[in-house]
């Protein structure tokens, strides 16, 4: 197959856009024996005209994941960067291991961004499993996620061969790993088991939320990633990889990637031989004003009582909704506000549920529901809370009522996917 350089601009263009992709001059001859392939799969319609067809689909189309499939670079291996493991397994996770303890919280989310075949999911999870020895007291999430499909179907299956082995300790594959025929290896199924393998483009602004299961992170890997991408989708994937951390967390890149610039403003911590980058603990707070007040509280006459008003949450009686919203009484903040819509209770719910906030989140999920249950939307979201508060029974419920109420809901079918 010949591509014309219009048609190679145009596969440029599109690369860019959907994916974040930078083919420099440089990468030309690599980007058209890509190209070559990627459309030699569709030999029955134009380049041209199965490009633009690209550019038409929504995000997380199938078509255009697939697509993907060719472009990105998916080699990697068991605990590749010895000095970063090594930090992660002496330093930061003891670290929030011990922080969950004396706060009696034991939960821990790890996530693995543009995991390719799984090797540094299953890394992670072998660590957790050395460094905690109640596993099954905790809740953990270790997502992994990419964009390419074929990738994640074989971390899914777990298998590989010698080369993902060079550099990673005999002992390792002894205890980690069962034969599986000459030279092929899968993970045994209790680290299996403990990872979340997902598709997500980095590039489309689809985390973190808690619909991709992307909030509230406590480490986030995203290691030899961003060196392919424009300068643009770099630093706009770098602004939702730090809202996805919590407080005090962890994002963890690749030697060539780890600028303070860019990472900026995330903190540079310096271990043997490598730099991890850490959100702030504390935000800073803007100091409160300096000046005195003119009449000092104690002074003030009494607040006259204010006539008694229905509130947001607070249903006057006889009306319809009376029996069907949930009590306000255990979350006093969320009803002193005015919006009173479903969609104004959705998009808070949705916020919360980002921050982490997930009974809160539940709650108003509940009010949205009772004046209108017909929303598919809030039936998404609240599977998407439950999942996250291990309701997989009741989440699976939310999303088949989402998708009978909107049968072409692509997300609650990906959800539903990840669940069965």
């Amino acid at each position: 197959m010949r591509l014309s350089h219009e048609t190679v601009l145009q596969a440029r263009a599109l690369i860019a856009d959907r994916f974040g992709l930078d083919f420099t001059e440089q990468r030309q001859a690599d980007l058209k024996q890509r190209l070559i392939r990627a459309l030699g799969a569709a030999a029955d319609v134009a380049p041209e005209a199965y490009l633009s067809h690209l550019a038409s689909l929504p995000a997380g189309s199938p078509d255009l994941m697939r697509f993907a499939s060719y472009l990105v670079v998916g080699e990697t291996y068991f605990f590749r960067d010895g000095p970063c493991f090594e930090a992660l397994e002496q330093r930061v996770l003891p670290s929030l291991i011990a922080d969950r303890r004396s706060a009696g919280i034991r939960r821990l989310r790890l996530w693995s961004a543009g995991c390719a075949t799984g090797e540094e999911a299953y890394s992670l999870a072998i660590l957790l499993d050395r460094l905690l020895p109640d596993w099954s007291d905790w809740s953990l999430t270790l997502l992994a996620t990419d964009v390419n499909p074929e990738a994640l179907d074989k971390a899914r299956q777990g298998r590989y061969g010698e080369w993902s082995f060079r550099n990673t300790p005999q002992w390792v594959r002894d205890r980690y790993f069962q034969p599986r025929g000459a030279h092929t290896f899968q993970v045994v199924p209790r680290i299996r088991q403990a990872v979340t393998l997902a598709p997500l483009n980095l590039a489309e602004d689809c985390y973190p939320s808690a619909v991709t299961r992307t909030t509230g992170m406590d480490l986030i890997l995203c290691r030899n990633v961003l060196m392919y991408f424009a300068r643009e989708a770099q630093r706009a994937t770098v602004r939702r990889l730090q809202r996805a951390l919590v407080p005090g967390g962890w994002l963890v890149v690749s030697p060539s990637e780890a600028t303070a610039s860019l990472l900026q403003p995330l903190i540079p911590v310096n271990f043997p031989g490598v730099i991890l980058f850490q959100k702030e603990r504390h935000p800073r707070v803007a100091p409160m004003p300096l000046w005195q007040a003119e009449t000092p509280l104690l002074t003030l006459p009494p607040v006259p009582m204010a006539p008694e008003e229905p509130q947001f949450g607070v249903v006057a009686p006889h009306t319809e909704l009376q029996a069907a919203e949930p009590a306000a009484d255990g979350h006093p903040e969320l009803v002193s506000r005015d919006p009173v819509e479903a969609g104004d209770l959705l998009q808070r719910a949705r916020d919360l549920a980002d921050q982490g906030n997930l009974e809160q989140a539940q709650w108003l999920c509940e009010t949205a529901l009772a004046r209108d249950r017909l929303d598919p939307e809030i039936h998404l979201l609240q599977a998407a809370i439950c999942l996250e508060q291990g309701e997989v029974a009741t989440a699976r419920q939310a999303l088949r009522r989402a998708i009978y109420l909107a049968p072409d809901f692509a997300p609650a079918y990906f959800l539903l996917g990840a669940v069965l």
